[in-house]
């Protein structure tokens, strides 16, 4: 039925109704576009309509990451470092659509990532400016994604963690400032002996559209 979808030369969307991550044949690959709709209730046909046929743009982020081929499960985007590695035989270990992964009609463009200080002292947050601007042709709104990873840590933890996110709505063309307040407990880890503790040394503080390490911008944090 697909192939002869494709064969149309007609835009082919794949809409998904599900409950967890799955696998997608190549052929759901190959579609034009996917809408996951999880399991939307009873305005979801509503909704799927005003996206279909462009009366909203949509702004949504996955909040799973969608594997590739079921050898790689569990998949998710803060594993400990090293815990899977980054093949499963001969096949890759990223994900297929990472955590914080969402398309809509229009494109965002990141750049500019600063802190306004590139040191703590102990207790202080940490504020993150981005530049994010709209460089399609559709109002939208972009959802801005700020991850924090602990450098070198006392006890195994998670490669990067999501600590923050700003929705900024940017017309096209526009470009703003998007500020993000981390608090002091957002670079906090759990100790061998089971308390909250922020380790002094170097972080990094990751910040993009999505989990995907080639899609953040970095930007190095001192805590002593």
């Amino acid at each position: 039925m697909q192939d002869t979808l494709e064969a149309s030369g007609k835009p082919l969307v794949v809409v998904l109704i599900n409950s967890k991550p799955l696998v997608l044949p190549p052929a759901a690959r190959r579609a034009s576009a996917i809408i996951e709709l999880f399991n939307p209730g009873m305005k979801g046909g509503r909704a799927l309509a005003e996206a279909l046929f462009g009366l909203l743009n949509p702004s949504g982020k996955v909040t799973v990451s969608f594997p590739v081929h079921v050898g790689q499960q569990p998949v998710f985007y803060s594993q400990v470092r090293g815990q899977h590695g980054d093949r499963y035989a001969d096949l890759t270990q990223e994900p297929l659509f990472p955590f914080g992964h969402g398309l809509s009609y229009t494109r965002y463009a990141y750049s500019n990532l600063r802190l306004a200080s590139p040191t703590l002292t102990l207790g202080e947050p940490a504020e993150v400016f981005v530049d994010v601007e709209n460089v399609g042709q559709r109002e939208g709104v972009e959802i801005v994604q700020v991850y924090v990873s602990d450098v070198v840590t006392s006890v195994t933890w998670v490669d990067k963690a999501l600590k923050g996110f700003a929705r900024v709505r940017l017309a096209p063309g526009e470009k703003k400032t998007v500020q993000v307040k981390l608090p002091w407990q957002a670079f906090q880890i759990v100790d061998a002996q089971g308390i909250g503790v922020v380790e002094p040394g170097e972080f990094e503080i990751l910040v993009g559209s999505s989990s995907r390490d080639r899609e953040l911008l970095r930007a190095k944090l001192m805590i002593g």
